[in-house]
């Protein structure tokens, strides 16, 4: 069993990293990590081609970073992991990293890290349950 695990770096994509690892645990299954960088420079005009790579590089950095932390908290547990760093909206993103990995299941908190991209493209967990042709785990 191949598991997709979408981390952003919030707590609820922590409660879902530990089912994951549980659940490839108890299978033998691997684990494929995204985290995904959003683009929040909906229009570049507002603060120019310069503000919108700050804010691109910024939202990278807070992703290696997040990775990094699921990395040293994956081998604490002895499992190894596939991570990958993807851009785009959300949603998207993960679903074609579930289709690029091939994976049997995808693994989601039901609530991120980027609270307004909610408010803007509505819930990222409904969107993947939703467009997925792969079953989809939503851990509270």
């Amino acid at each position: 069993m191949k598991i997709l695990v979408a981390h952003d770096g919030s707590p609820k994509a922590d409660k879902a990293l530990d089912t994951a690892a549980d659940i490839a645990g108890k299978f033998g299954g691997s684990v494929v990590i995204v985290n995904v960088v959003p683009d929040l420079c909906l229009s570049s005009e507002e603060i120019g081609p310069e503000g919108c790579a700050l804010v691109s590089r910024s939202l990278t950095d807070e992703a290696d970073g997040a990775m990094r932390k699921v990395k040293a908290r994956l081998a604490e547990t002895g499992l190894v992991a596939e991570l990958v760093i993807k851009d785009g909206r959300p949603a998207d993103a993960i679903l074609d990293a579930a289709d690029e990995a091939d994976v049997d299941l995808i693994v989601i908190g039901s609530t991120g890290k980027h609270g307004a991209l909610r408010m803007l493209m509505g819930s990222v967990s409904s969107r993947v349950a939703e467009y997925s042709t792969r079953s989809v785990l939503i851990v509270k």
